[in-house]
């Protein structure tokens, strides 16, 4: 599973902070949830920076050659993710 790590600023600028790979090598935790439980208790965000990027995206990524394009992929996850995690907020 692949995940995006991200910041927003102050300002509501998103950086970019890391893409990872949750899988394991031996094949354990192949949905990346033991992973994002220990991304969530470990930082202080609670996991408001972190967001699973679904299957069809991840293809869509790895299809593209386009550095426009795969940024407009990852934009709309993230900005996708931060939208149900702050409604959850309120």
């Amino acid at each position: 599973m692949l995940f995006i790590e991200y910041d927003v600023t102050a300002q509501g600028e998103i950086e970019l902070v890391a893409l990872i790979n949750a899988t394991e090598e031996d094949g354990a935790d192949p949905d990346g949830a033991d992973w994002m439980a220990w991304r969530t208790g470990s930082f202080d965000d609670h996991g408001m920076g972190c967001v699973g990027v679904p299957a069809a995206q991840l293809a869509l990524m790895e299809q593209t050659d386009d550095a426009d394009e795969l940024r407009a992929i990852v934009e709309r996850i993230i900005l996708a993710d931060r939208a149900i995690k702050e409604a959850a907020q309120s």
